[in-house]
């Protein structure tokens, strides 16, 4: 059966798109993990790293194993928090004309009835 004129073949549109490895993410950061003796969630013992490696440059794993960051890695570290924490800065673009003034916008309601020379 052809599809009416003017009637999508497809009315709930396109569904959403899996976000498959976010959803693998989410599941692996909830499980709960042994470290220190305490029961804390993967999010959680990720969270408390990338924090130890910004306050000290150094990170120390439940294994013993030491990281340690030189001072670009360490800014990379807190560049990467704080833009979890704050986002991004703002931005802010600013248009002038060619005589670096202000430039004018003109609004038309309609294209076919502009003013014409009379």
């Amino acid at each position: 059966m052809p599809f009416q004129k003017g009637q999508s073949g497809n009315p709930k549109g396109r569904p959403p798109k899996n976000r498959a490895f976010t959803e693998i993410l989410i599941r692996a950061g909830s499980k709960t993990i042994e470290c220190d003796g305490k029961n804390i969630s993967g999010k959680r013992f990720v969270a408390a790293k990338l924090w130890e490696l910004a306050k000290t440059g150094t990170c120390t794993f439940p294994n013993g194993t030491v990281y340690t960051v030189d001072g670009a890695g360490w800014f990379d570290v807190v560049k990467f928090l704080y833009s979890q924490i704050d986002g991004p800065p703002k931005s802010t673009t600013e248009i002038t004309g060619a005589d670096g003034g202000n430039i004018g916008i003109e609004y038309v309601n309609d294209w076919r009835k502009t003013e014409a020379s009379d």
